[in-house]
């Protein structure tokens, strides 16, 4: 597909639609693997984003709010509205840290990692399904070296 609206870049045509490519494969493989994690946090009446959450506490256990943030790649606001939801299901606890009153800790409760156990296995089955149905081992691995270069 072509640009409708012509636009004076500083990439040649070339670099263009490989760039564009990748951006516009990332962004549907994202898509691809965020539903099948929608569907396994529906399973538990979640929603994607919240079992991100319990994914993250569940493998890093407890962590700061701003940790947290970071590693969901959910903004700092949307986190806190998140973690508040997750504490009102008893699925999270939040306690300020000892050394910090500013600083609040993130923790999964009992309820929460029954969660984590039920559903982590699921979502990296999926993920893994997703990946080794269309690449070779040895790919996925160089998939995964380019990436973190990219993800700096």
């Amino acid at each position: 597909m072509k640009n409708h609206v012509k636009t004076n870049t500083y990439l040649s045509e070339r670099d263009e639609d490989i760039c564009v490519d990748i951006f516009r494969n990332v962004m549907r493989v994202r898509h691809s693997m965020y539903q099948q994690a929608g569907s396994v946090a529906a399973q538990v009446d979640l929603h994607a984003a919240e079992l991100n959450v319990i994914d993250i506490l569940g493998k890093f256990g407890p962590i700061s709010m701003g940790q947290l943030a970071h590693a969901t790649f959910i903004s700092p606001a949307n986190t806190t509205s998140t973690v508040k939801k997750l504490e009102k299901a008893d699925l999270v606890q939040r306690k300020r840290s000892d050394m910090s009153a500013r600083e609040v800790t993130v923790n999964l409760t009992s309820k929460g990692r029954a969660i984590f156990r039920k559903c982590y296995p699921k979502i990296l089955a999926e993920a893994h399904e997703y990946m080794a149905t269309r690449l070779t081992h040895p790919e996925m691995v160089k998939l995964a070296g380019i990436l973190k270069k990219l993800a700096v």
